[in-house]
């Protein structure tokens, strides 16, 4: 008899990282950072050593965090649970989530989300 693997539930960090709004909008922003960093040779030079500092104490600090993460991964686990469920939610009730950031840029360009969730058919109470 074969064994089903049941794949764990996703990540709430990776729901969020792969929700078309916050995706397509780091799109844009790293390439603006690359871009300027590309146009402006001594911001450049700052830059990489902030994304080298960045990346050293971001290494030392997960190693020193690991064996705690570990010992917390159960609870880490209903956190998640609950965190996704809050996700679905926002998902429901704020569409624009799972748009690109320039399709979403027409709600905002006239300053009024509330006009534009209600022109789309949805409303943010309820």
């Amino acid at each position: 008899m074969a064994s089903v693997a049941v794949d764990p539930q996703p990540s709430v960090v990776t729901r969020v990282v792969n929700l078309p709004l916050v995706s397509s909008t780091y799109g844009l922003m790293s390439s603006a950072y690359v871009n300027t960093k590309d146009q402006y040779p001594y911001l450049k030079s700052v830059c990489e050593m902030a994304e080298k500092g960045v990346k050293t104490i971001t290494s030392v600090a997960l190693t020193s965090a690991l064996p705690i993460i570990q010992k917390l991964e159960p609870q880490i686990a209903v956190a998640n649970t609950y965190a996704c469920k809050g996700l679905d939610r926002m998902e429901e009730r704020l569409p624009i989530l799972n748009q690109p950031s320039t399709q979403a840029n027409t709600c905002f360009s006239n300053l009024n989300l509330d006009v534009c969730l209600k022109r789309n058919g949805h409303f943010l109470t309820s």
